[in-house]
């Protein structure tokens, strides 16, 4: 999916060159925020397929569906961010503005969550089972360019430099700095979470406790 959101901001920001439109420019912003949430949230997936293999000894699965709040709220906020920024109406731009400080904001929460849950698995890593810890090992690795990632959306809402921090901006800085720190590290955090899980093997259900009624589900339904 990251792959694609890519893709579609590519094709809208070369077809903007030549036929630049309001709706091309709100299309090629909101790829951009697509590309920084499914990061976090694939991030996210991957601890919590870590944290119920771990018998008990993670965190409640609560805390993975209320982690996922933000992240919705915040792509929603992008979404309508880009569109007021972009609109004919100045109010409209400032409120756009505004949108956009809050869902990076919110992304910022979701990110901070993902590293310190890392943290926590790897204390208690011994719970973790075999094949899952090179999820946990993935997400490790991914920390620092998310991280990255991260800081160029902040720069880019707060540091008013639209000469060196904008997705854009057609100023040969802006389009270098965002090669290297937006488009280069989501490629290299999609590249560690598609290695880790080709070597990974699929979650297998635990098999029913002795006791315990078993149900014979190749039976068809009525």
């Amino acid at each position: 999916m990251i792959c694609l959101f890519r893709l579609v901001g590519a094709i809208t920001s070369l077809v903007s060159i030549h036929h630049p439109s309001e709706g091309l420019t709100i299309t090629y912003d909101i790829m951009n925020s697509f590309g920084l949430s499914a990061t976090l949230s694939t991030a996210l997936g991957l601890l919590d397929r870590v944290n119920n293999g771990m018998d008990g000894h993670g965190l409640s699965p609560r805390v993975f569906h209320a982690l996922h709040l933000p992240t919705l709220a915040g792509l929603i906020l992008s979404i309508v961010g880009s569109t007021n920024v972009f609109s004919s109406d100045p109010s409209d731009g400032s409120t756009g503005f505004t949108e956009l400080k809050a869902a990076v904001c919110l992304f910022l929460v979701v990110f901070i969550a993902d590293t310190l849950i890392t943290g926590l698995s790897f204390l208690r890593i011994a719970h973790v089972q075999s094949g899952d810890r090179r999820l946990l090992f993935a997400v490790a690795a991914a920390l620092p360019f998310m991280a990255v990632r991260m800081v160029f959306s902040l720069l880019c809402i707060f540091a008013n430099e639209p000469k060196w921090f904008s997705s854009w901006s057609l100023e040969g800085p802006a389009i270098i700095v965002h090669g290297a720190m937006g488009v280069l590290m989501e490629a290299i955090i999609v590249m560690i979470f598609v290695c880790a899980g080709l070597a990974t093997e699929p979650a297998v259900k635990p098999l029913a406790h002795e006791g315990k009624v078993k149900y014979d589900f190749s039976a068809r339904s009525v």
